[in-house]
């Protein structure tokens, strides 16, 4: 999977996850969503990564993901930050995933 960041988005996420302690997790997140295939793409701050966990393609940051959570999401996906709303935007070519997507320190 290859993940770009917008300039707003790497803007906002320089100061928090711009040095190697902290590690972005792109993460389906079904809790409290019913069933497994409904959830809700969640960004998490983690100090590191567990084992089934796959490093994504990207151009700045480290991302990482469940390799469970890949059927949910496209190849090709960029993160944007929403100044009216602060928060990230999930989207690729062909939808968007999540328009208010959080952050959210797991560390």
């Amino acid at each position: 999977m290859k993940i770009t960041f917008t300039d707003t988005a790497i803007h906002r996420l320089t100061p928090v996850a711009g040095h190697n302690e902290a590690i972005l997790k792109l993460v389906f997140d079904t809790e409290g969503c019913g069933c497994s295939v409904n959830g809700v793409p969640t960004l998490w701050l983690v100090s590191k990564a567990n084992e089934d966990d796959i490093t994504a393609e990207t151009e700045i940051f480290k991302l990482i993901y469940k390799a469970k959570d890949e059927i949910f999401f496209e190849e090709n996906m960029k993160i944007d930050f929403h100044e009216g709303n602060k928060s990230y935007i999930l989207k690729s070519n062909n939808q968007i995933y999540n328009a208010g997507m959080s952050l959210v320190d797991k560390r």
